[in-house]
């Protein structure tokens, strides 16, 4: 379930007042603030680009499993921005649901409908509890088509995007399962990796069987992989979550594998 401040939930069409105040006429916490200008969608542009879109977002919290986008739906295009908190792109079929793609603070979802609406193709749920700042997909449009930088912009984080798709794909094509996991645990500890001494701790929210979905691989086979790296003194195995306990060591077997 989506939570608004005023009290009100909604599953679709978030409306109503977003909390407190902060710059450039947009509510929101200070902290909320700072995350959402050094997104890849805003950090660095021309403050009045920046300034010109903040006013149009406003914010709420997402509870464990809650869904931001469901999938097959149709209704007016929102554009998300993760603040903090895990998301999970998932899609269903035949044999249930699938995690496609794991969002962290910063990365945004929902933009594609924008530009072309339609059902959505997949859905968004939160794997931990979450807050986001929410767009209308209108506020986007103008804002992009209006200013030349702003829509240069949208493009790289869409390329970005893409770019990733096709190194998902590359991998899923070419690598072992132990790459997979490998490359996973690599891409989200430097998403949002939190250092803490001399680890790195990856609060990734996904159980085994999610994880295992995401890389393309049997359950079993990525507790195998994750033994093993456990075994090396590369990593701990937590819940939902692993500390890597040796990251450079992983990132140099990684790319030595990949070279072969």
């Amino acid at each position: 379930m989506i939570h608004l401040v005023d009290g009100r939930d909604s599953r679709s069409g978030l409306d109503g007042p977003a909390h407190g105040t902060g710059p450039a006429g947009c509510s929101g916490r200070d902290e909320d603030l700072d995350v959402l200008c050094s997104a890849p969608l805003l950090d660095g542009l021309d403050p009045q680009d920046v300034a010109a879109l903040l006013p149009a977002f406003r914010f709420a919290t997402v509870d464990v499993d809650g869904e931001l986008i469901t999938q097959g739906e149709t209704g007016a295009p929102q554009m998300f921005v993760v603040l903090d908190g895990r998301l999970a792109v998932t899609r269903r079929h035949q044999g249930g649901r699938a995690v496609s793609a794991v969002l962290g603070p910063g990365d945004s979802v929902g933009e594609l409908n924008v530009f072309d609406p339609g059902r959505d193709t997949s859905a968004v749920r939160a794997l931990t509890a979450a807050r986001v700042a929410v767009l209308c997909g209108q506020d986007l449009l103008e804002w992009a088509t209006t200013r030349p930088q702003a829509a240069a912009r949208l493009l790289h984080v869409l390329a970005r995007r893409l770019h990733r798709t096709d190194a998902a794909v590359f991998d899923l094509a070419v690598l072992d399962v132990q790459r997979r996991v490998a490359n996973a645990l690599l891409d989200f500890a430097a998403r949002f990796g939190e250092p803490d001494g001399s680890t790195m701790q990856v609060a990734h929210g996904l159980t085994q069987v999610q994880l295992a979905q995401l890389v393309g691989a049997s359950r079993e086979r990525v507790n195998k992989a994750l033994s093993d790296f456990a075994a090396r003194g590369w990593l701990r195995q937590e819940r939902r979550s692993a500390v890597l306990t040796d990251l450079a060591r992983l990132s140099q077997w990684a790319q030595a594998r990949a070279s072969r």
